[in-house]
């Protein structure tokens, strides 16, 4: 296997996102390892490192965002042209910055540097609205990393059958999915289920329209007023300030919670006090297409989720449904669905039969952060 210097570019602010253990995880290993390896962000409001500060380099000096967005674009490039220069690296992009790297794939290929360079995939456009104008944009760009790129990594085999469906060129690449740090993620766990306080459901990471947090607040909402004993804490950031004047105007406050984005050593014991994790997205391509982090960090921590029945669940459970309650949604009615299916949980004690260990440990076999990582790192070290 060949030794490469890893240089990974990404339009992400770093500080912002709660999936930055896609990225993190990978370093650690990286360095673990001895593959050297190091990832070029930008941020929002601070350059948080998680104590790696010679693995994570922010680009973009200044404070005023279009400012500092113009100044991490032209980072990429003038940084990107210089890597090239050299010989024996792995560049790997996100499809927003293939543009910017495309002349040093020119320039490595001219002075015959042999360097590679890799679009990783981890999401598409998410927007219901301008989906469809989105991924023409995406495609715009994409297609030069077809035609001109090394290798690819998708987040999910159906993702890449998705994005690859309008090419026909057989392409070198690697699905490498979201993982969990089982060390952290660990089982400790006593349904409140079984002791009679009320039914806490419960999600983490970015609560929006598109992902149905309204959705499921609703569905919640009418259970409630059936008399039904049940709560949900909802822990991320706001992307739909439409959904905070939702509960503030339907006052429904004091058993519907929004809390702020929290460190994620502070996740488990969240995930350890509530009933039933529920991953609420609407069926849409995006989703479809994705690997959510939470989904694992459930499972590592003993719960059954509630998911919807689209190929970013069905795909990682295949033949073991006994883990996960599977919901049927539609593009019309997602809130009837979750209504329905959190009603069966709780009216039939479903919960009840459920083997912590069991979840925790197909997560542990098969989605772990080291696992994942050392796909991604043998891929673009081997490629």
């Amino acid at each position: 296997m060949n030794q490469r210097y890893i240089h990974w570019f990404e339009a992400k602010q770093l500080d912002r996102v709660t999936n930055f253990s896609s990225r993190i995880e990978v370093l650690k290993l990286a360095d673990r390892i001895g593959a050297p390896a190091r990832y070029y962000c930008t941020f929002k409001y601070s350059k948080k490192t998680f104590g790696m500060d010679n693995q994570i380099e922010y680009l973009g000096r200044f404070k005023n965002r279009y400012l500092r967005t113009i100044s991490f674009h032209f980072s990429v490039f003038w940084r990107s042209l210089l890597i090239a220069g050299t010989k024996g690296n792995t560049i790997i992009v996100n499809p927003d910055l293939i543009i910017n790297v495309l002349p040093a794939v020119f320039v490595s290929k001219f002075l015959g540097k042999s360097n590679k360079f890799i679009v990783d995939i981890r999401t598409t456009p998410t927007d219901p609205e301008s989906f469809q104008s989105d991924m023409e944009m995406f495609h715009r760009k994409f297609k030069y990393a077809v035609k001109f790129f090394d290798g690819f990594s998708f987040i999910t085999p159906f993702m890449q059958k998705y994005v690859m469906g309008r090419y026909r060129k057989k392409i070198n690449a690697i699905n490498w999915s979201s993982g969990v740090n089982i060390d952290l993620f660990r089982l400790n766990d006593v349904s409140s289920i079984e002791t009679g306080e009320e039914f806490k459901v419960f999600y983490h990471g970015g609560i929006s329209l598109s992902r149905g947090s309204l959705d499921l607040i609703k569905a919640c909402e009418r259970l409630h007023r059936e008399g039904l004993s049940i709560s949900l804490k909802q822990v991320g950031v706001v992307v739909d300030e439409a959904i905070i004047k939702y509960i503030e105007e339907n006052k429904i406050g004091n058993w519907c919670k929004i809390l702020p984005p929290v460190p994620l050593e502070e996740i488990p014991s969240l995930i350890e006090s509530c009933d039933l994790p529920v991953l609420p997205f609407p069926n849409f391509m995006a989703w479809r297409v994705s690997s959510p982090i939470k989904l694992m960090e459930y499972l590592a921590m003993g719960k059954k989720v509630l998911a919807p029945k689209i190929e970013a669940f069905t795909d990682v459970f295949a033949n073991n449904d006994h883990l996960v309650f599977y919901y049927e949604n539609t593009d019309v009615e997602n809130v009837a669905s979750l209504e329905g299916a959190i009603r069966k949980i709780i009216k039939g004690r479903l919960l009840e039969t459920h083997s912590p260990c069991d979840a925790r440990d197909f997560v542990s076999k098969n989605y772990t952060w080291k696992k994942q990582a050392e796909r991604f790192i043998s891929f673009c070290r081997a490629i």
